[in-house]
């Protein structure tokens, strides 16, 4: 245990954020970058890009962590905090929230994150109506692609909900729907 407190205090000392030395950064990770990182970036939202011994790879994100809008490499300990895990390769999603003609259809369809053939992981799109603004997307390989009706798509991280997530919201609803059956067979029954 003693030697476990002398590693943590070490591990603060050098500055390196806790949660980061236990469990390190990976690509995909959602962070806020700290005070090391160039004035222009400081207190911002990145996506880690790529991972080295001592330091990383981002993007720099805009304020709604859709749209990069720069590039830096920042020590570990210029990551202020990991904001989110999710869009490490491998992670389970449930897409959800997609209103588009085209794409609604994908709500409900749970996948894994995967590395795009051509693109990477993670991936930045350009749209014909912005070709200027390269938008943050993550390829989701789904788990029924007949049903989804194709093998995997890009898509916007915030369409994507933890697997996890998912499954307790629909736990809730379920349980409120089963409750509300219950009470309205009372109803009836009385």
């Amino acid at each position: 245990l003693s030697e476990a407190v002398a590693n943590a205090s070490d591990d603060e000392a050098r500055g390196i954020p806790l949660a980061l030395e236990e469990e390190p950064l990976a690509v995909g990770d959602l962070i806020l970058l700290g005070p090391g990182v160039p004035q222009e970036h400081r207190s911002s939202p990145a996506v880690v890009t790529a991972v080295a011994e001592a330091h990383c790879t981002v993007v720099v994100l805009n304020s709604e962590h859709r749209l990069g809008v720069g590039e830096c490499w920042p020590s570990f300990q210029d990551v202020a905090t990991v904001v989110s895990r999710t869009l490490r390769l491998g992670s389970r999603v449930v897409v959800d929230g997609m209103r588009g003609a085209r794409t609604r259809r994908l709500n409900g369809f749970s996948g894994a994150i995967v590395v795009h053939p051509r693109r990477g992981h993670p991936t930045f799109i350009n749209k014909p109506s912005a070709p200027d603004e390269p938008q943050l997307t993550v390829c989701v390989e789904f788990d029924d692609p007949s049903a989804a009706g194709e093998r995997s798509a890009l898509i916007e991280p915030r369409f994507l909900l933890p697997y996890e997530e998912a499954v307790l919201q629909m736990s809730q609803t379920l349980t409120d729907l089963a409750s509300k059956a219950a009470a309205s067979a009372a109803l009836k029954a009385a």
